[in-house]
C-alpha cells in the first residue's frame, strides 16, 4: 500500500497532541491548568485516530490470510516492526523511571516487568501488574496483531468481520468483568481497530483529499515515519531533560523554554533511528531471501 496522506497526518497530528499533553507535566508554566477534561479528551482522540489508522493500514497491508505460511509472515513482519525497539523503550524505562526514581517512578516486580516484556500487560492488568506508563500501548497493538489473522481467516464478507470482532470483544469484555484482567481501555480502543479496518474493506482510499496534497506533505510523513520513535521514548526524554536542565537553576520560562526545545530533537533522533532501523531490517530481509 502506497502512503496515504491524510493516515499519515491523523499519525502526526496524533503523536504530536500525545507529546505536548505529556510534556506540560514537565513544565513549571503549565497552560491548560485547570483543564483536565479537555486534556483528556485530547489525549483519547489522539489514541483513537493511532488506532484508528493501524486497523486501516494492517488491512490494506494483509487482506489475505489464508494459510499457516501467510500467518508465520505477518507475525514475524510485525514483530520485527514493533518489538526490538520496544524491548530497548522497556528497558530505558527501567533504568530512567525505577533504578534512578526519576519522577514519576515506577516500583514494578520483576513479574510485572516480565509481563511488560513479553507486551502481556494489558491482558493481566489490572489483578496481576500494572503497565509502565505509555508503553501500556504498545502492548495494546501487539494484541490486536495477535488477533488479526483469527478475524481475517475466517471471514469472507463484511458481516463475518463484524460479527468476529464482536465475539472477541465479548469474550475480553467478559475477562474484564468476571476474572478482574484485561485492561478497560483495550475495550474502549478496541472498536477504532475494527472500525479502521472496516474502513479499509469499504475501499475508502480519501482519494479526493489527497488531492490536494500532490507534491506537499513532506512535513507530514516525516513526522508521521517518527511517531513510533517519539511514542517510545518521550516520557523518559522529558525526565532526563527535565533532570538536567532543572539544576541549571534557570527561570521558569527559560526553563520552559528550553523542554520545548526538547520535543524538535525528539523527533529528528527518532526519525534517524526508525531510518537506520528499517534499512537493516530491509538489508537483513534481502541477505535471507
Amino acid at each position: 500500500m502506497n502512503r496515504i496522506i491524510v493516515l499519515d497526518g491523523v499519525k502526526a497530528a496524533a503523536i504530536l497532541l500525545i507529546v505536548f499533553i505529556h510534556l506540560y507535566n514537565y513544565l513549571m508554566h503549565h497552560p491548560f491548568t485547570g483543564h483536565h477534561d479537555l486534556i483528556a479528551l485530547l489525549s483519547f482522540l489522539a489514541l483513537a485516530g493511532f488506532t484508528f489508522v493501524s486497523g486501516y493500514t494492517i488491512y490494506a497491508n494483509n487482506t489475505v490470510i489464508r494459510t499457516q505460511e501467510d500467518i508465520t509472515r505477518f507475525y514475524r513482519k510485525r514483530v520485527l516492526r514493533v518489538y526490538p525497539l520496544y524491548l530497548v523503550a522497556l528497558a530505558t524505562f527501567f533504568i530512567c523511571f525505577q533504578v534512578l526514581r526519576l519522577p514519576p517512578s515506577l516500583d514494578l516486580s520483576p513479574i510485572g516487568w516480565l509481563i511488560n516484556a513479553l507486551c502481556l500487560q494489558v491482558l493481566f492488568a489490572p489483578a496481576f501488574t500494572d503497565p509502565v506508563f505509555t508503553l501500556w500501548f504498545i502492548g495494546f497493538i501487539v494484541v490486536l496483531y495477535l488477533i488479526y489473522p483469527a478475524i481475517i481467516m475466517f471471514s469472507r464478507t463484511t458481516r463475518d468481520i463484524i460479527l468476529i470482532s464482536g465475539g472477541i470483544f465479548a469474550l475480553l469484555a467478559a475477562l474484564h468483568l468476571l476474572l478482574g484482567i484485561v485492561d478497560l481501555r483495550l475495550l474502549q480502543y478496541y472498536i477504532f481497530f475494527i472500525a479502521g479496518i472496516l474502513t479499509a474493506r469499504s475501499g475508502i482510499t480519501f482519494s479526493r483529499v489527497e488531492a490536494g496534497f500532490q507534491g506537499r506533505g513532506a512535513g507530514i510523513v516525516a513526522v508521521s515515519y517518527a511517531a513510533y520513535g517519539v511514542y517510545l521514548f518521550h516520557m523518559p526524554a522529558f525526565a532526563v531533560a527535565a533532570a538536567i536542565i532543572g539544576r541549571l537553576g534557570l527561570p521558569w520560562y527559560l526553563y520552559d523554554a528550553a523542554m520545548y526545545v526538547v520535543v524538535p530533537a525528539l523527533f529528528a533522533v527518532a526519525y534517524g533511528i526508525q531510518r537506520s532501523y528499517d534499512l537493516h531490517i530491509r538489508t537483513k530481509t534481502e541477505q535471507e531471501k
